[in-house]
C-alpha cells in the first residue's frame, strides 16, 4: 500500500471530511430553519453524514485491525460512550426541562423521553408519532440509526476480518446487505408503509452507512487504493457530476427517492468524496479544509444536538420574519456548540485518549485541535492513533483486494 500521507504513523488524518460535515449540517440545519432558497432537501444531509459515518469508522476499525491484528471491541464501545453521550445528555437534560416548563410547547410523555436517552427515537416516531418527544428533538432519529450501526458493525467487521480475508469479498457481503436493504425498501413502500416508515428506520437507510463502508474496504482513498491520476482535473468532473447525481435525485418524488434514490445518491457521494480526499489542495478543496469550515465541521454533533430547540424557541419568542428568528436561532446554536466544545468534548477527549490501550484508534473531539482534527460530529472523528506501524494494510498479506 502506497502511503499517501493521509494513513501513517502516529498521526492519521484524511483531508476534506470536515468540510464535508460542515456541507452537510449546513444542509440540515438550512432546511429545518425553512431559510429561502433552498435548492436540496435537508434529507441530503443526513445521508451525507451517514456515508461519512460508515466510511471514516471502517477505515479506522481497518486502521487498527492492520497494526494490531485485532479490534479492541470494548474500547471502541467506550470511545463511542464518552464521544456521543456527555454531549447529547446534557442537552436533553435541558430539553426535558424547557418541556417541563413550557419553554418549549411540547407534549412530551415519559416514554418518548426515554426513547432519546436509549437511541430508539426512530422506531417510537414510527410506533407513536413526534408528539411525546422532548421539545425539538425530533433529530435524534438519525443519531439512532447511528448508534446501532455503532453497536453492530464492529463485529460484523471482525468476522469479515477473520473469516473472509479478501477485500473484494468483504466488499460484496457488505454490497449484498445494501441491496437487500434497498428492496426491503421497495417492498415496504409496495405494501402501503408510511414515509415515516421508511425515511427514519434502521432497517431502511443503515445502507447509506454501508455504502460508506464499501468505499472504505475495497477502494479507500486514504489507503493509496484510488491513486491521483496524472490528469489532475479529471477529478474536478467526477466530482462535480457525483454532486450534480446527488442533487438531482434529492429532487425525485418520494415513490422513487425513497427506493432506489437512497441508494444512486449513497453511490454518487463516493464520487464527491474521493476527490475531495485526493485534492486537499485544489481550489474547492482548499474550500472544505479552510480553518472556518473545519471548525463548523468539528462542531456538527453539537449543532445538530441544539438547532431545532434553539430555533424554536426563536420563532416562538421573537416575532420577526423567519430569517431574523432564524439568525437569531442559529448564531445561538454556534455559541452553545463553542461552549459544549470547549467545556465538555475537551476533558472527554483527554479521558479518550487515556482509554487508547496498546495504540488503538482514537476518537477524539478536542477543539485544542481543531484546525486539523477529522473529528466532532455524531458519527466519528478522523484523527487516530493504530499503532507505530507507518504503512497500514503492507502487514497483513491475506487482507487481498
Amino acid at each position: 500500500m502506497a502511503n499517501l500521507g493521509i494513513v501513517g504513523g502516529r498521526k492519521f488524518e484524511i483531508p476534506s471530511l470536515n468540510g464535508i460535515r460542515a456541507l452537510a449540517i449546513l444542509l440540515v440545519v438550512w432546511g429545518h430553519a425553512e431559510l429561502p432558497y433552498r435548492l436540496i432537501r435537508e434529507s441530503t444531509g443526513v445521508t451525507i453524514f451517514f456515508f461519512l459515518s460508515g466510511y471514516l469508522i471502517t477505515t479506522l476499525l481497518r486502521r487498527e485491525y492492520d497494526a494490531m491484528d485485532r479490534i479492541s471491541i470494548k474500547d471502541f464501545y467506550l470511545r463511542r460512550f464518552f464521544r456521543i453521550f456527555p454531549p447529547l445528555y446534557l442537552v436533553l437534560i435541558v430539553a426535558v426541562a424547557l418541556s417541563l416548563a413550557g419553554a418549549i410547547a411540547n407534549r412530551m410523555t415519559a416514554l418518548g423521553a426515554v426513547s432519546t436517552f436509549t437511541f430508539w427515537t426512530n422506531y417510537y416516531i414510527i410506533w407513536a408519532g413526534r408528539a411525546g418527544l422532548p421539545g425539538g428533538m425530533n433529530a435524534l432519529w438519525s443519531l439512532a440509526v447511528e448508534e446501532h450501526f455503532y453497536l453492530i458493525f464492529p463485529l460484523l467487521y471482525v468476522a469479515l476480518r477473520r473469516w473472509v480475508p479478501r477485500r473484494w469479498m468483504q466488499a460484496a457481503i457488505l454490497v449484498a446487505l445494501c441491496t437487500a436493504i434497498m428492496v426491503w425498501r421497495v417492498y415496504l413502500l409496495s405494501q402501503g408503509a408510511g414515509y415515516d416508515r421508511i425515511y427514519l428506520a434502521t432497517d431502511t437507510r443503515a445502507d447509506a452507512i454501508l455504502w460508506g463502508s464499501v468505499l472504505a474496504i475495497a477502494a479507500n482513498p486514504a489507503y493509496g487504493e484510488v491513486r491521483t491520476p496524472r490528469r489532475r482535473w479529471l477529478l474536478t468532473p467526477i466530482l462535480l457530476g457525483g454532486v450534480a447525481v446527488v442533487y438531482f435525485v434529492s429532487r425525485w418524488p418520494d415513490t422513487l427517492g425513497m427506493t432506489i434514490g437512497y441508494t444512486i445518491q449513497s453511490i454518487a457521494l463516493a464520487a464527491v468524496f474521493v476527490p475531495l480526499i485526493l485534492m486537499p489542495r485544489s481550489v474547492i478543496g482548499r474550500l472544505f479544509n479552510l480553518r472556518a469550515v473545519v471548525w463548523v465541521g468539528i462542531a456538527s454533533y453539537s449543532i445538530y444536538l441544539i438547532h431545532r430547540p434553539a430555533l424554536i424557541i426563536a420563532e416562538t419568542s421573537i416575532s420577526a420574519p423567519v430569517v431574523t428568528t432564524a439568525t437569531i436561532g442559529i448564531a445561538a446554536t454556534v455559541l452553545a456548540s463553542w461552549a459544549i466544545l470547549v467545556f465538555v468534548d475537551r476533558p472527554f477527549a483527554r479521558l479518550r485518549r487515556r482509554l487508547n490501550r496498546a495504540g488503538e484508534t482514537e476518537n477524539t473531539g478536542d477543539p485544542d485541535n481543531a484546525d486539523t482534527e477529522n473529528t466532532g460530529d455524531p458519527d466519528s472523528t478522523g484523527t487516530a492513533n493504530a499503532g507505530d506501524t507507518a504503512n497500514t494494510g503492507e502487514r497483513h498479506n491475506d487482507e487481498r483486494a
